[in-house]
């Protein structure tokens, strides 16, 4: 009889709600009590609600609203996935480009000891410039002999002249850019050797696997 009254008083409740409303919602409160109605009071938002038809089934679910708590960890799980997405899509595109670049392990290596070779002919010429830049300071410093430098208040030689000074201050300076220019070709060297031995061992995987596919 209970049950009878109160699928009475849902049909009824369908039945006043499909003339106010387009939809009629299900929902739980905290004490296990089903309500329906035209619309979910705001306090009922953070539960799952459930849309019913005429017949007082259930025809779409609706999620319960997320907490700012979770809103964040899905907004940092979704960039992870989107960066993890575009890591994908460069290798792609890389072996792509691999496979298009070369037929050969052979060629991966020439193309590697031309660029290597490339850049030994730069070291070999700024280390020119830096032999004759060494023999200029061994002569300014052969020349500073003649005066008071470093600066003693017991000498009897003259001051350093400024244009002297400016031309060791160039010197030393010219020296040591093109030093730190060796050190980053040779940094150059090393990161060549190691992206084409990468692509090396990923163009081998690929043609097996291209071969294993026919």
């Amino acid at each position: 009889m209970i049950l009878k009254n109160a699928l009475l008083s849902i049909s009824a409740l369908l039945l006043t709600s499909q003339v106010m409303a387009d939809q009629v919602y299900k929902w739980v409160d905290s004490d296990g009590v089903t309500h329906y109605g035209d619309a979910v009071p705001a306090e009922f938002a953070p539960r799952e609600r459930y849309v019913i038809n005429e017949q007082g089934v259930t025809v779409k679910k609706l999620d319960r609203e997320r907490t700012e708590q979770e809103l964040v960890a899905d907004a940092i799980y979704a960039a992870k996935r989107a960066k993890e997405a575009k890591v994908i899509e460069r290798q792609r595109e890389r072996d792509r480009i691999l496979l298009d670049t070369y037929l050969s392990i052979e060629e991966i290596a020439m193309l590697r000891d031309r660029r290597l070779l490339a850049i030994e002919a730069q070291v070999g010429v700024i280390r020119q410039y830096l032999g004759n830049l060494q023999d200029r300071w061994e002569e300014l410093e052969s020349e500073t002999r003649k005066f008071n430098f470093p600066y003693s208040e017991t000498s009897e030689l003259p001051p350093l002249p400024e244009d002297l000074a400016q031309l060791i201050i160039h010197t030393e300076r010219a020296m040591a850019e093109h030093m730190q220019t060796v050190q980053t070709l040779r940094h150059e060297q090393n990161q060549i050797k190691t992206e084409f031995a990468a692509d090396a061992e990923r163009f081998k995987e690929l043609k097996a696997q291209t071969s294993q596919t026919r």
